[in-house]
């Protein structure tokens, strides 16, 4: 699937402002979660812009997969059983603040 949105600078400057916000140790999806809350609009953007097929599983993809861009703020911690925006159970990607 092409990258139908762009994950520029200032898009980056918004998720770093949602990393320093979070605690010290943070999962992908309290990530996720928080941008939502915080950018809700930026947030319906992103998902529009995989309206086709499976918007929240593209969108919260790339969301997850990009906090590896952030290794200056956070590091990769493992992976941990979590609660998915709508409340499902699955394993996601564990953060720590460096």
């Amino acid at each position: 699937m092409a990258l139908k949105f762009e994950f520029d600078a200032w898009f980056d400057e918004r998720l770093t402002e949602v990393i320093k916000q979070l605690p010290a140790k943070f999962s992908s999806h309290e990530f996720i979660l928080a941008f939502a809350q915080k950018y809700q609009a930026l947030y319906i953007d992103l998902l529009y812009s995989y309206r086709e097929k499976d918007p929240f599983e593209i969108a919260h993809g790339r969301l997850a997969k990009h906090l590896n861009d952030f290794s200056d703020l956070i590091t990769y911690d493992g992976e941990v059983l979590s609660s998915d925006i709508f409340g499902r159970s699955n394993k996601c990607s564990s953060w720590r603040k460096k």
